[in-house]
């Protein structure tokens, strides 16, 4: 097994273990031994590689983005719905683990994880938006889109999933091609 597929085992078994530990107990009474016992790793390869327990969620989370991009087509671009069905498609089938991290308080790594995805895909000019030179270009879209969709995505999840992620993926698209008669004019 190479060091990189290592590291990769070891963030899987710490962040599998720290869920099971949070589905017992808040966040804020898991303590790292605790942790490091249950995810059999040392307490020198946790502050080496985490440092805390957000920086795992916010790493795990990452990579499952990055299988998220992997499973886009290679030279198309995307149009909203598409993506947005897709994200929450993943939002779905990880449901329970995005309970768990919205009751944990961790709500703002589901934002940051969203957000650099969302750029990822920007920088490589993968989104097909009709309105792509306009709105999506404004600062603060990002933060903006995020709001919205992780918003919907944990109200959906509160709710129970009730509707299908290919409506929701329509849903976002075209809220998203909603623009506002006059854009002002930054000051």
């Amino acid at each position: 097994m190479s060091p990189q597929e290592r590291k990769q085992q070891k963030l899987v078994a710490i962040y599998q273990a720290l869920l099971q530990l949070m589905s017992q107990k808040p966040m804020a009474d898991i303590g790292i031994t605790e942790l490091c016992q249950q995810a059999d790793v040392s307490r020198t390869y946790f502050y080496r590689n985490y440092g805390n327990f957000e920086k795992i969620i916010l790493m795990y989370q990452e990579q499952l983005m990055l299988k998220y991009l992997r499973r886009l087509p290679l030279t198309a671009k995307s149009d909203m719905a598409d993506l947005m069905t897709r994200y929450f498609e993943v939002i779905k089938h990880d449901a329970d683990t995005n309970r768990l991290l919205i009751q944990n308080g961790q709500v703002m790594i589901v934002f940051q994880t969203f957000q650099s995805v969302f750029q990822i895909l920007m920088q490589h000019d993968r989104i097909s938006h009709p309105a792509r030179n306009t709105i999506i270009n404004e600062p603060y879209y990002v933060e903006y889109l995020s709001g919205a969709v992780v918003n919907v995505a944990i109200t959906w999840l509160n709710k129970g999933m009730i509707e299908s992620p290919q409506y929701l993926g329509k849903l976002i698209e075209r809220l998203s091609k909603t623009q506002p008669a006059m854009m002002p004019t930054p000051e």
